[in-house]
Order: structure tokens, then C-alpha cells, then sequence
């Protein structure tokens, strides 16, 4: 074999080893290529679906934030609201105080009353010694009263009462125009056991009892009927 033969053999095994080794090298480049197209579309759906949830979270942060808020703006207007209607329901009981302060102007009327109240809280007491505290300018009044009740007393419930008007303490003046101090628009407290069993029976007392009891029903009168009042009792 000459050096021509020698060097065409050589050629063709260079060759052959080249194209070799370029169709690996395109073979790695091919798969390379494919593993980085996979590679890049995991990378990217996994980062897709990162923002995505992230997005529905902020997005439910965001509607709680509204419902929170939207609770809140709802909660203030029901506070304003119930604020205003415990204002008018108050104006009515200085409305009905302002009556109430006028009962004892008439004398006769008046007397009555008182022995009625005191006649009611010898019942509720049911002691046979019981103390009678009024205001001052009541005190010719709440002799007479306290001497009939203790007779109907008697009369109703065959018991004989001490009672006794006390000289030394009163209930606070009548409302006037001009005075800004404690005031009292008629009526009594009883006691009895030295003090230790008090029966509140005075005018502003019994408002406030009839207040309690008939709020809903003034409720209903000024602002209509509640569609969510279940219980009237």
C-alpha cells in the first residue's frame, strides 16, 4: 500500500470520525435543546401558577378588606341611627317630666295620688312600722295621705300601720325653671326596719318603670314596626 492509499484511508477514517462526532454533538445540542424547552415551560407554569394563587390570595385579602370595611361603614350607621332614636325617646321623657312636674299644682288631685303611692307601698312592705320621706314642700299634704292609706290599710287588711312622716330628711325640690340642682316631681319613699327595706314610689320613679316597659311600644310609634322583633314581652 503506497502513501497515496495510505493517506485516502486516513482521510476517509478522519472524516468518519468527524461526522461522528459532529451527529453527537448535534445529538447533545438536539436533547439539550428539548431539556431546556421542558425545563423552561416547567420553570414557567410553576411561576404561572405562583402568581395566579398569589393573585386569588390577594384578591380574597382584598374582599374581606371590603366586607370588613362595608361591616364597619354598617355598624356606624346602625350606631348613629340607634344614638338619634335614644336622643328623640329621651326628648319624650323630659316631655312627659316636664307634665309630670305639673301634678302636684293641683292640691286635691295630688293628694290623692300621694295616698295612693303610699297606700302601694304599704303593701309591697307589709311591716307594721314604716317611715314615709317626701318633699318638703309636700309636708302638710303627706300627713293627711299617710293617715288615710293607713286607715285603707286597716280596712282591706284588718293590720294597723305606725307610720311616720320623717321632719329631718326630703326628697329634692320640684323642678323649676331656674334651678339646675337635683329635683323630684312628687311622690314618696317608704321605709321600714330602720332603713333596711326602702320602697322607691316617687313620680320620676314610676316613669322610668313605665318608660322601661313601654319603650318598644314607642319605638314602634315614632319609627313603625321592626321587621326583625320577633318578641314584644
Amino acid at each position: 500500500m503506497d502513501d497515496t492509499q495510505v493517506n485516502a484511508q486516513l482521510d476517509q477514517m478522519k472524516n468518519f470520525i468527524l461526522q461522528e462526532a459532529q451527529d453527537k454533538a448535534n445529538e447533545i445540542k438536539t436533547k439539550a435543546t428539548q431539556e431546556f424547552t421542558s425545563e423552561k415551560g416547567r420553570i414557567f407554569q410553576n411561576e404561572k401558577i405562583k402568581i395566579i394563587k398569589e393573585y386569588e390570595k390577594k384578591q380574597k385579602l382584598i374582599e374581606v378588606q371590603k366586607k370588613i370595611n362595608l361591616s364597619n361603614e354598617l355598624n356606624k350607621s346602625r350606631l348613629s341611627v340607634l344614638k338619634v332614636r335614644d336622643e328623640c325617646l329621651r326628648e319624650v321623657i323630659k316631655e312627659a317630666q316636664k307634665k309630670l312636674a305639673t301634678i302636684s299644682d293641683d292640691k286635691d288631685k295630688y293628694q290623692t295620688i300621694l295616698k295612693n303611692l303610699i297606700y302601694q307601698g304599704f303593701v309591697k312592705l307589709n311591716e307594721t312600722k314604716i317611715q314615709v320621706v317626701g318633699r318638703k314642700e309636700d309636708s302638710g299634704l303627706l300627713e293627711k295621705a299617710s293617715t288615710e292609706a293607713a286607715a285603707e290599710f286597716k280596712k282591706k287588711t284588718g293590720k294597723s300601720i305606725d307610720v311616720s312622716v320623717d321632719k329631718e330628711r326630703f326628697l329634692p325640690q320640684g323642678p323649676k325653671a331656674d334651678y339646675t340642682g337635683p329635683t323630684c316631681c312628687g311622690g314618696v319613699i317608704l321605709s321600714a326596719l330602720e332603713g333596711r327595706i326602702i320602697c322607691k314610689n316617687t313620680l320620676d320613679s314610676r316613669l322610668e318603670i313605665c318608660f322601661d316597659q313601654l319603650t318598644p311600644v314607642i319605638r314602634t310609634q315614632l319609627y313603625g314596626a321592626s321587621v326583625n322583633r320577633k318578641f314584644f314581652d
